[in-house]
């Protein structure tokens, strides 16, 4: 099932409000220094929808409120689970402690609805009577109550994975006089368990990287951190001592066969990844010599020492192996991957390599959450993608999820690209303005939605659109352009307010007719007229935009970026008629 969103309640330093994260399938956390994207990034990883094991988690308060954590998880399903489950809508979890998690909506409607789960409880139910005799151990028989307990709860609680379970099953399983009763007890279990494999699970990536050598000296040094060296031996089958027995062999011929069975092992290691990666073809082999292991990588003719290869490539391995040593599994599928601060060290190429390389990660149904001070790990084209972490004169780390306006009680609600420059900090250099791109101010963000909807869907060159942060505030974005030297275009409403900027500009001399479109497609203000951006549409279109709905001239903002969404992924297009009509804006500015 899909991460929807997230609420974290009186964690560090959220408290009880702007505390939901709303996800993507890529996710980047901006905010300054100190503004809790490392306490997000620290809570989501040690989050488990089976019950959270870190029994320190719920003592990290919040000091403003007083009050624990508590977390609320939205989930939903994917097309091939809605087919397979029958699931229509969305799951919510609230983890109450480290083992109490409510549960309710669709899954939980699965569960009351399963004739055969049902039948099996029922007959667990009738054949309880005196089973718990068989325990003679006080605690056992606490465990054995408490399971019962959880199944028949199965619909309000996540039936939790305790250590003691499979004891208590074993124990009944052995006893013959439980025959009938174990059948039904084992098929209550093994169905909750199997439904949990829906639950995504949450695994941290950190900045490590594997060394092309490592000597004897150094692994035998304790001080030396051997952590990713110890992922990639889990990965393969071995440990560290395991390796270190490598130069206590006497035999060559020993030696042989042993670097032979590490490379095989390493072999089958590569052969997962690039089923995984899918960029090019990726081999690796280990070298063993008197007093040291060296890794090679190959992707062409030659091999070359891992520290050699391009900082992308390496990253990305570096997390695959530690992805696949924390959960045994070849198939990275379904997995929320966090990480704080990717690449920070990598110049900005590579950055933009990993960009890509997080692209093809959401490939298998996988969220990636990743927060970065780099205004270059930010996908300019895609700022939906992007996430405000700000905190308030409280303390308080405050979540904005519209990277153009900041979140409630954090200050203006100027729909802008502003924001995002706020979070991120003063020194963001961001490509605003552009000397070797054409510039289309608008005037405002749903302005830029639409117009960047047309140009995807014409299949042409995006421009550098910037959304003003009101129709008033055009002359001043356009008084910075002129002072920049670069060329522009402007957008207007065909009503007063357009009309009335448009005759400020021309006034000023800061352009002039030529450079502006109204919405009706004309360079000329028509006074009889009051037209915006939505009458572009037409009226099939006005309707299935929501256009006509009760909120949508306050939450424009979220409609046009819903509709752009769904333009890029391919699930909409503007109808005949509307294009034309864009048509017409887009031809005045370049007649």
């Amino acid at each position: 099932m899909k991460l929807k969103s997230i609420r974290i309640q009186n964690y560090k330093s959220f408290g009880n409000e702007n505390n939901t994260l709303i996800l993507e399938n890529i996710n980047t956390i901006i905010g300054k220094n100190e503004s809790g994207k490392s306490n997000l990034i620290d809570c989501l990883s040690k989050i488990d929808l089976t019950g959270i094991s870190d029994q320190n988690f719920f003592d990290n308060f919040n000091k403003n409120t007083g009050e624990y954590p508590n977390i609320g998880v939205v989930l939903e399903p994917y097309k091939e689970e809605k087919d397979k489950y029958n699931i229509k809508g969305e799951t919510i979890l609230i983890i109450n402690n480290n083992y109490d998690i409510d549960i309710s909506g669709s899954l939980s409607d699965i569960i009351k609805n399963n004739n055969e789960f049902q039948e099996n409880r029922d007959k667990m139910n009738e054949l309880n009577q005196g089973i718990v005799n068989i325990f003679t151990d006080q605690t056992q028989r606490g465990y054995f109550k408490k399971i019962i307990e959880m199944i028949n709860s199965a619909e309000n609680k996540v039936f939790i994975n305790y250590k003691y379970i499979k004891t208590i099953t074993d124990k009944i399983c052995n006893n013959g006089d439980c025959e009938n009763f174990s059948t039904y007890f084992k098929n209550c279990i093994s169905y909750l368990n199997d439904l949990k494999t829906l639950f995504p699970i949450f695994i941290e990536v950190n900045d490590l990287s594997l060394k092309s050598k490592y000597t004897k000296k150094y692994l035998e040094d304790e001080k030396e951190s051997k952590v990713m060296l110890n992922h990639l031996l889990n990965c393969i089958g071995f440990t560290l001592y395991d390796l270190m027995e490598y130069w206590n062999l006497s035999s060559q011929a020993d030696k042989e066969n042993y670097e032979e069975d590490f490379n095989n092992e390493l072999s089958n290691l590569m052969n997962s990844f690039n089923a995984f990666y899918s960029q090019e073809c990726v081999k690796m082999k280990a070298s063993f010599e008197n007093d040291s292991i060296n890794f090679v990588i190959k992707t062409t003719k030659k091999y070359m020492n891992f520290d050699e290869r391009s900082n992308g490539l390496k990253w990305y391995l570096n997390m695959y192996i530690q992805i696949l040593s924390k959960t045994k599994k070849s198939d990275i599928k379904n997995y929320i991957i966090l990480i704080d601060e990717p690449g920070v060290y990598l110049h900005i190429n590579a950055q933009k390599e990993i960009l890509k390389l997080f692209e093809n990660l959401c490939e298998k149904n996988n969220l990636v959450i990743y927060t970065t001070h780099s205004p270059f790990m930010i996908y300019e084209d895609k700022l939906y993608r992007t996430k405000l972490i700000i905190k308030d004169s409280d303390g308080n780390s405050n979540i904005g999820n519209k990277y153009y306006s900041l979140p409630h009680k954090m200050g203006s609600k100027l729909e802008t690209i502003t924001p995002l420059l706020t979070a991120i900090g003063s020194n963001i250099n961001y490509n605003v303005l552009s000397s070797n791109k054409l510039n289309i101010i608008t005037e405002g963000i749903s302005d830029y939605n639409y117009l960047k909807g047309y140009y995807i869907l014409k299949g042409s060159d995006i421009p550098n659109i910037i959304p003003s942060s009101s129709v008033d505030n055009i002359h001043n974005i356009v008084s910075i352009f002129i002072g920049w030297g670069c060329s522009f275009k402007i957008v207007l409403d065909q009503d007063s307010s357009g009309r009335k900027q448009y005759n400020l500009l021309l006034k000023k001399s800061l352009t002039n007719s030529s450079n502006i479109s109204f919405v009706d497609g004309t360079n000329l203000p028509n006074q009889k007229s009051n037209l915006s951006i939505e009458d572009v549409f037409s009226e099939n279109d006005k309707h299935l935009i929501g256009i006509y709905n009760d909120d949508y001239k306050e939450e424009k903002a979220y409609y046009s970026l819903e509709i752009l969404k769904k333009i890029e992924n391919k699930e909409f297009k503007y109808d005949n008629e509307t294009i034309s009509n864009f048509e017409k804006i887009v031809n005045q500015l370049f007649d």
